[in-house]
């Protein structure tokens, strides 16, 4: 038990650290991250997120250690190899002697030639009357062929969020629950329209989810901490009826397609399909992700979609998770910090920000 309020009082302290880097306030940031490796949290991600800060700081001799720290733990994570190499190229950049500008030689302007004067244009009565009719018919002809056709456009919705530390999110019809790693809290939220509506808030004091999967009869959370597959029941405190062993060091998401449950893991880049039928929730067929930091994996009854957080790429599998397409996320000036995706949209949760934003899968993904 010791080792467990370790665990999560470092989690806690990284958390806090991903806020005030949010918000701009560096010091506090470092010092939030170096409490957390202090307390046992030797994770790479941690390693990746001092050493981004120690750059912000200037302070490159310790940002290269802390991103040579993460690529030592996990030498495939992208995100610090990009910035090691960023790190490196700023260095080599800024020791290297300055260049003088070089004017260059733009040669006489050429005057840009008059166009010629313009004619009139005479059209008879006659022909000004059949050029109408035809017009007319083209506009009919593609009315009657375009009007069938035509669908609902979707638009993308902005919800205000119960708190802006969501970090996991489903959807179960018009319910969405969702999970604060601050105040470890999970919201039972309604749906209406373009409003979110807390209908009831839960406490979670020896769960941390950092995925979540909404079944029928049961919750499903992953926790990445305690290394733990957790099913809940749905009553007042969503109490844990089961916990199982991941089958990897690193669970990093959890899905429910209706029939089975899936898990992915980050340090094994494996997604596995459990049967939930074995007392230890052991996986029964195993596949190779083409994340390289998973953070995602959804069906949306069609297909199945991992989501990279390196790069923020979404993939979609087969049922023998053959990759077929991958598409690239772009929220510019945001940091995504949980997603779900459902039949018809794309749902995401923002770093530092009390908003949800709901996107139509086909535009977003395409």
């Amino acid at each position: 038990m010791p080792r467990l309020e370790m665990t999560h009082e470092a989690m806690r302290h990284y958390y806090r650290g991903r806020v005030f880097e949010s918000t701009g306030e560096i010091d506090i940031s470092i010092e939030e991250y170096k409490k957390s490796v202090e307390l046992g949290a030797d994770y790479a991600d941690i390693h990746n997120s001092l050493g981004r800060v120690y750059a912000k700081k200037g302070l490159f001799d310790e940002a290269r250690q802390s991103f040579q720290k993460a690529l030592h733990i996990n030498p495939h994570y992208l995100e610090a190899q990009r910035n090691l190499s960023e790190l490196e190229t700023r260095l080599s950049v800024m020791h290297s002697a300055p260049q003088k500008d070089k004017k260059r030689d733009r040669g006489p302007e050429v005057p840009a030639e008059e166009s010629p004067p313009g004619r009139s244009l005479w059209m008879s009565k006659t022909a000004f009357i059949l050029v109408g009719l035809l017009t007319g018919i083209i506009i009919t002809g593609v009315a009657l062929f375009l009007i069938p056709r035509l669908k609902v456009q979707e638009k993308i919705v902005t919800f205000t969020a119960p708190s802006d530390n969501i970090i996991a999110l489903v959807r179960d019809g018009d319910t969405m629950y969702m999970y604060d790693w601050l105040k470890q809290e999970i919201y039972n939220v309604a749906i209406r329209e373009e409003i979110l509506a807390v209908r009831k808030t839960y406490r979670f004091t020896d769960v941390f989810p950092v995925g979540l999967a909404a079944g029928k009869s049961y919750l499903w959370s992953i926790d990445a901490w305690a290394k733990k597959i957790n099913k809940h029941i749905y009553d007042d405190k969503f109490s844990v009826l089961y916990r199982y062993d991941s089958p990897g060091k690193n669970p990093a998401a959890i899905c429910w397609d209706g029939k089975n449950l899936w898990s992915v893991d980050g340090s094994s880049k494996k997604i596995y399909r459990h049967n939930t039928e074995d007392p230890l929730l052991a996986p029964e067929q195993e596949f190779n992700s083409p994340c390289s930091r998973p953070v995602g994996f959804f069906y949306d009854g069609k297909a199945y979609l991992s989501v990279d957080g390196d790069g923020q790429v979404v993939y979609k599998h087969t049922a023998n998770m053959e990759t077929v397409a991958n598409y690239r996320l772009n929220f510019p000036g945001k940091k995504m910090s949980g997603i779900f995706i459902d039949r018809k949209y794309v749902w995401v949760s923002f770093e530092g920000d009390p908003t949800i934003i709901r996107y139509p899968k086909d535009k977003l993904l395409q």
